[in-house]
């Protein structure tokens, strides 16, 4: 019963986290049409989620193991927690930066949508399981349904905009992959909001570097200073923290499964509130992308 229990608080937390950050893509979308940069956005976003998820390290700091403290962790594991908050931060900008030029639907179904086939690809290539009939059923349709969302139907060539923004949604998927592996692979004596704030910590000191040396944005109004705030509160500390805590209790490939959540919020929210629904043919191609993800998660352990 205590295994089911926690299996479904998991899944809760993977879909709470995923239903925030699709309400997220919007919201940034909001903020960066009003004058914000996405360095400047992501740079507001952790350095506003931090506090929070500091309180709460203190707090359970009493009760963490002498073995969770920075001072007594191995360099492996200084290097995984840093490396996952490099690759949060990246993946964040990146898809921030997609959002900014093809609006806020396609990013995220491609950056959500895409993780789990690299997940599956990359616990290949390392070892971690075999090659089967499943994942090449899964990666064909994978394939052909990325094929259908990023190919602009009617249009001969890609505009540069466009181009440029499937680039940087699919560097927002790679590097979200690694933020899905390095917290599935985290020393379970580190409480998961230790090391959400050690990561987070990470990526707000890359990305002040960045914003400052594009030259940092400010919010141009009190409604934009509570979307930013949104962003730093729910997406980054509620929303990472959820994520985290579920991805030590789940498969990497259960978790971003999980998360896919994100994609058809962001689209439905897209369509409703900035007038841009996925066409029928990226339609077919999402439901290809989500059979791909049934067919992994149907996979034996």
């Amino acid at each position: 019963m205590k295994t089911q229990t926690s299996a479904a608080l998991a899944w809760g937390g993977v879909l709470l986290a995923g239903v925030l950050w699709g309400v997220g893509a919007l919201v940034a979308q909001s903020v960066m049409a009003g004058g914000m940069t996405p360095y400047s956005l992501s740079l507001a976003r952790f350095a506003l989620g931090l506090p929070l998820l500091w309180w709460w390290h203190w707090r359970q700091m009493a009760a963490a193991p002498q073995a969770a403290l920075w001072r007594n962790l191995p360099w492996r594991s200084r290097a995984l927690v840093v490396g996952t908050g490099l690759a949060m931060a990246m993946n964040v900008t990146s898809w921030f930066i997609g959002v900014s030029h093809i609006g806020a639907a396609l990013p995220t179904v491609i950056s959500i949508c895409c993780a789990p086939l690299i997940v599956a690809l990359l616990s290949v290539l390392r070892g971690y399981e075999r090659v089967s009939g499943r994942l090449l059923l899964a990666l064909g349709l994978a394939l052909l349904g990325v094929g259908l969302i990023v190919w602009p139907g009617e249009a001969l060539s890609l505009p540069v905009r466009y181009a440029a923004g499937l680039a940087w949604s699919f560097a927002s998927a790679g590097l979200y992959s690694l933020v899905v592996l390095g917290n599935a692979r985290m020393p379970p004596h580190i409480p998961a909001v230790t090391a959400s704030a050690w990561s987070m910590s990470a990526a707000a000191l890359l990305m002040f570097v960045i914003a400052a040396a594009q030259g940092i944005s400010w919010p141009q109004h009190t409604t934009a200073w509570l979307q930013v705030g949104y962003t730093g509160v729910f997406t980054t500390s509620i929303a990472y923290l959820a994520f985290a805590w579920s991805a030590r209790r789940l498969s990497p490939t259960a978790t971003v499964v999980g998360t896919l959540v994100e994609a058809l919020v962001a689209a439905v929210a897209a369509a409703w509130l900035f007038a841009e629904p996925l066409t029928a043919q990226q339609g077919v191609g999402a439901v290809l992308l989500g059979a791909a993800m049934v067919v992994l998660a149907r996979r034996p352990a």
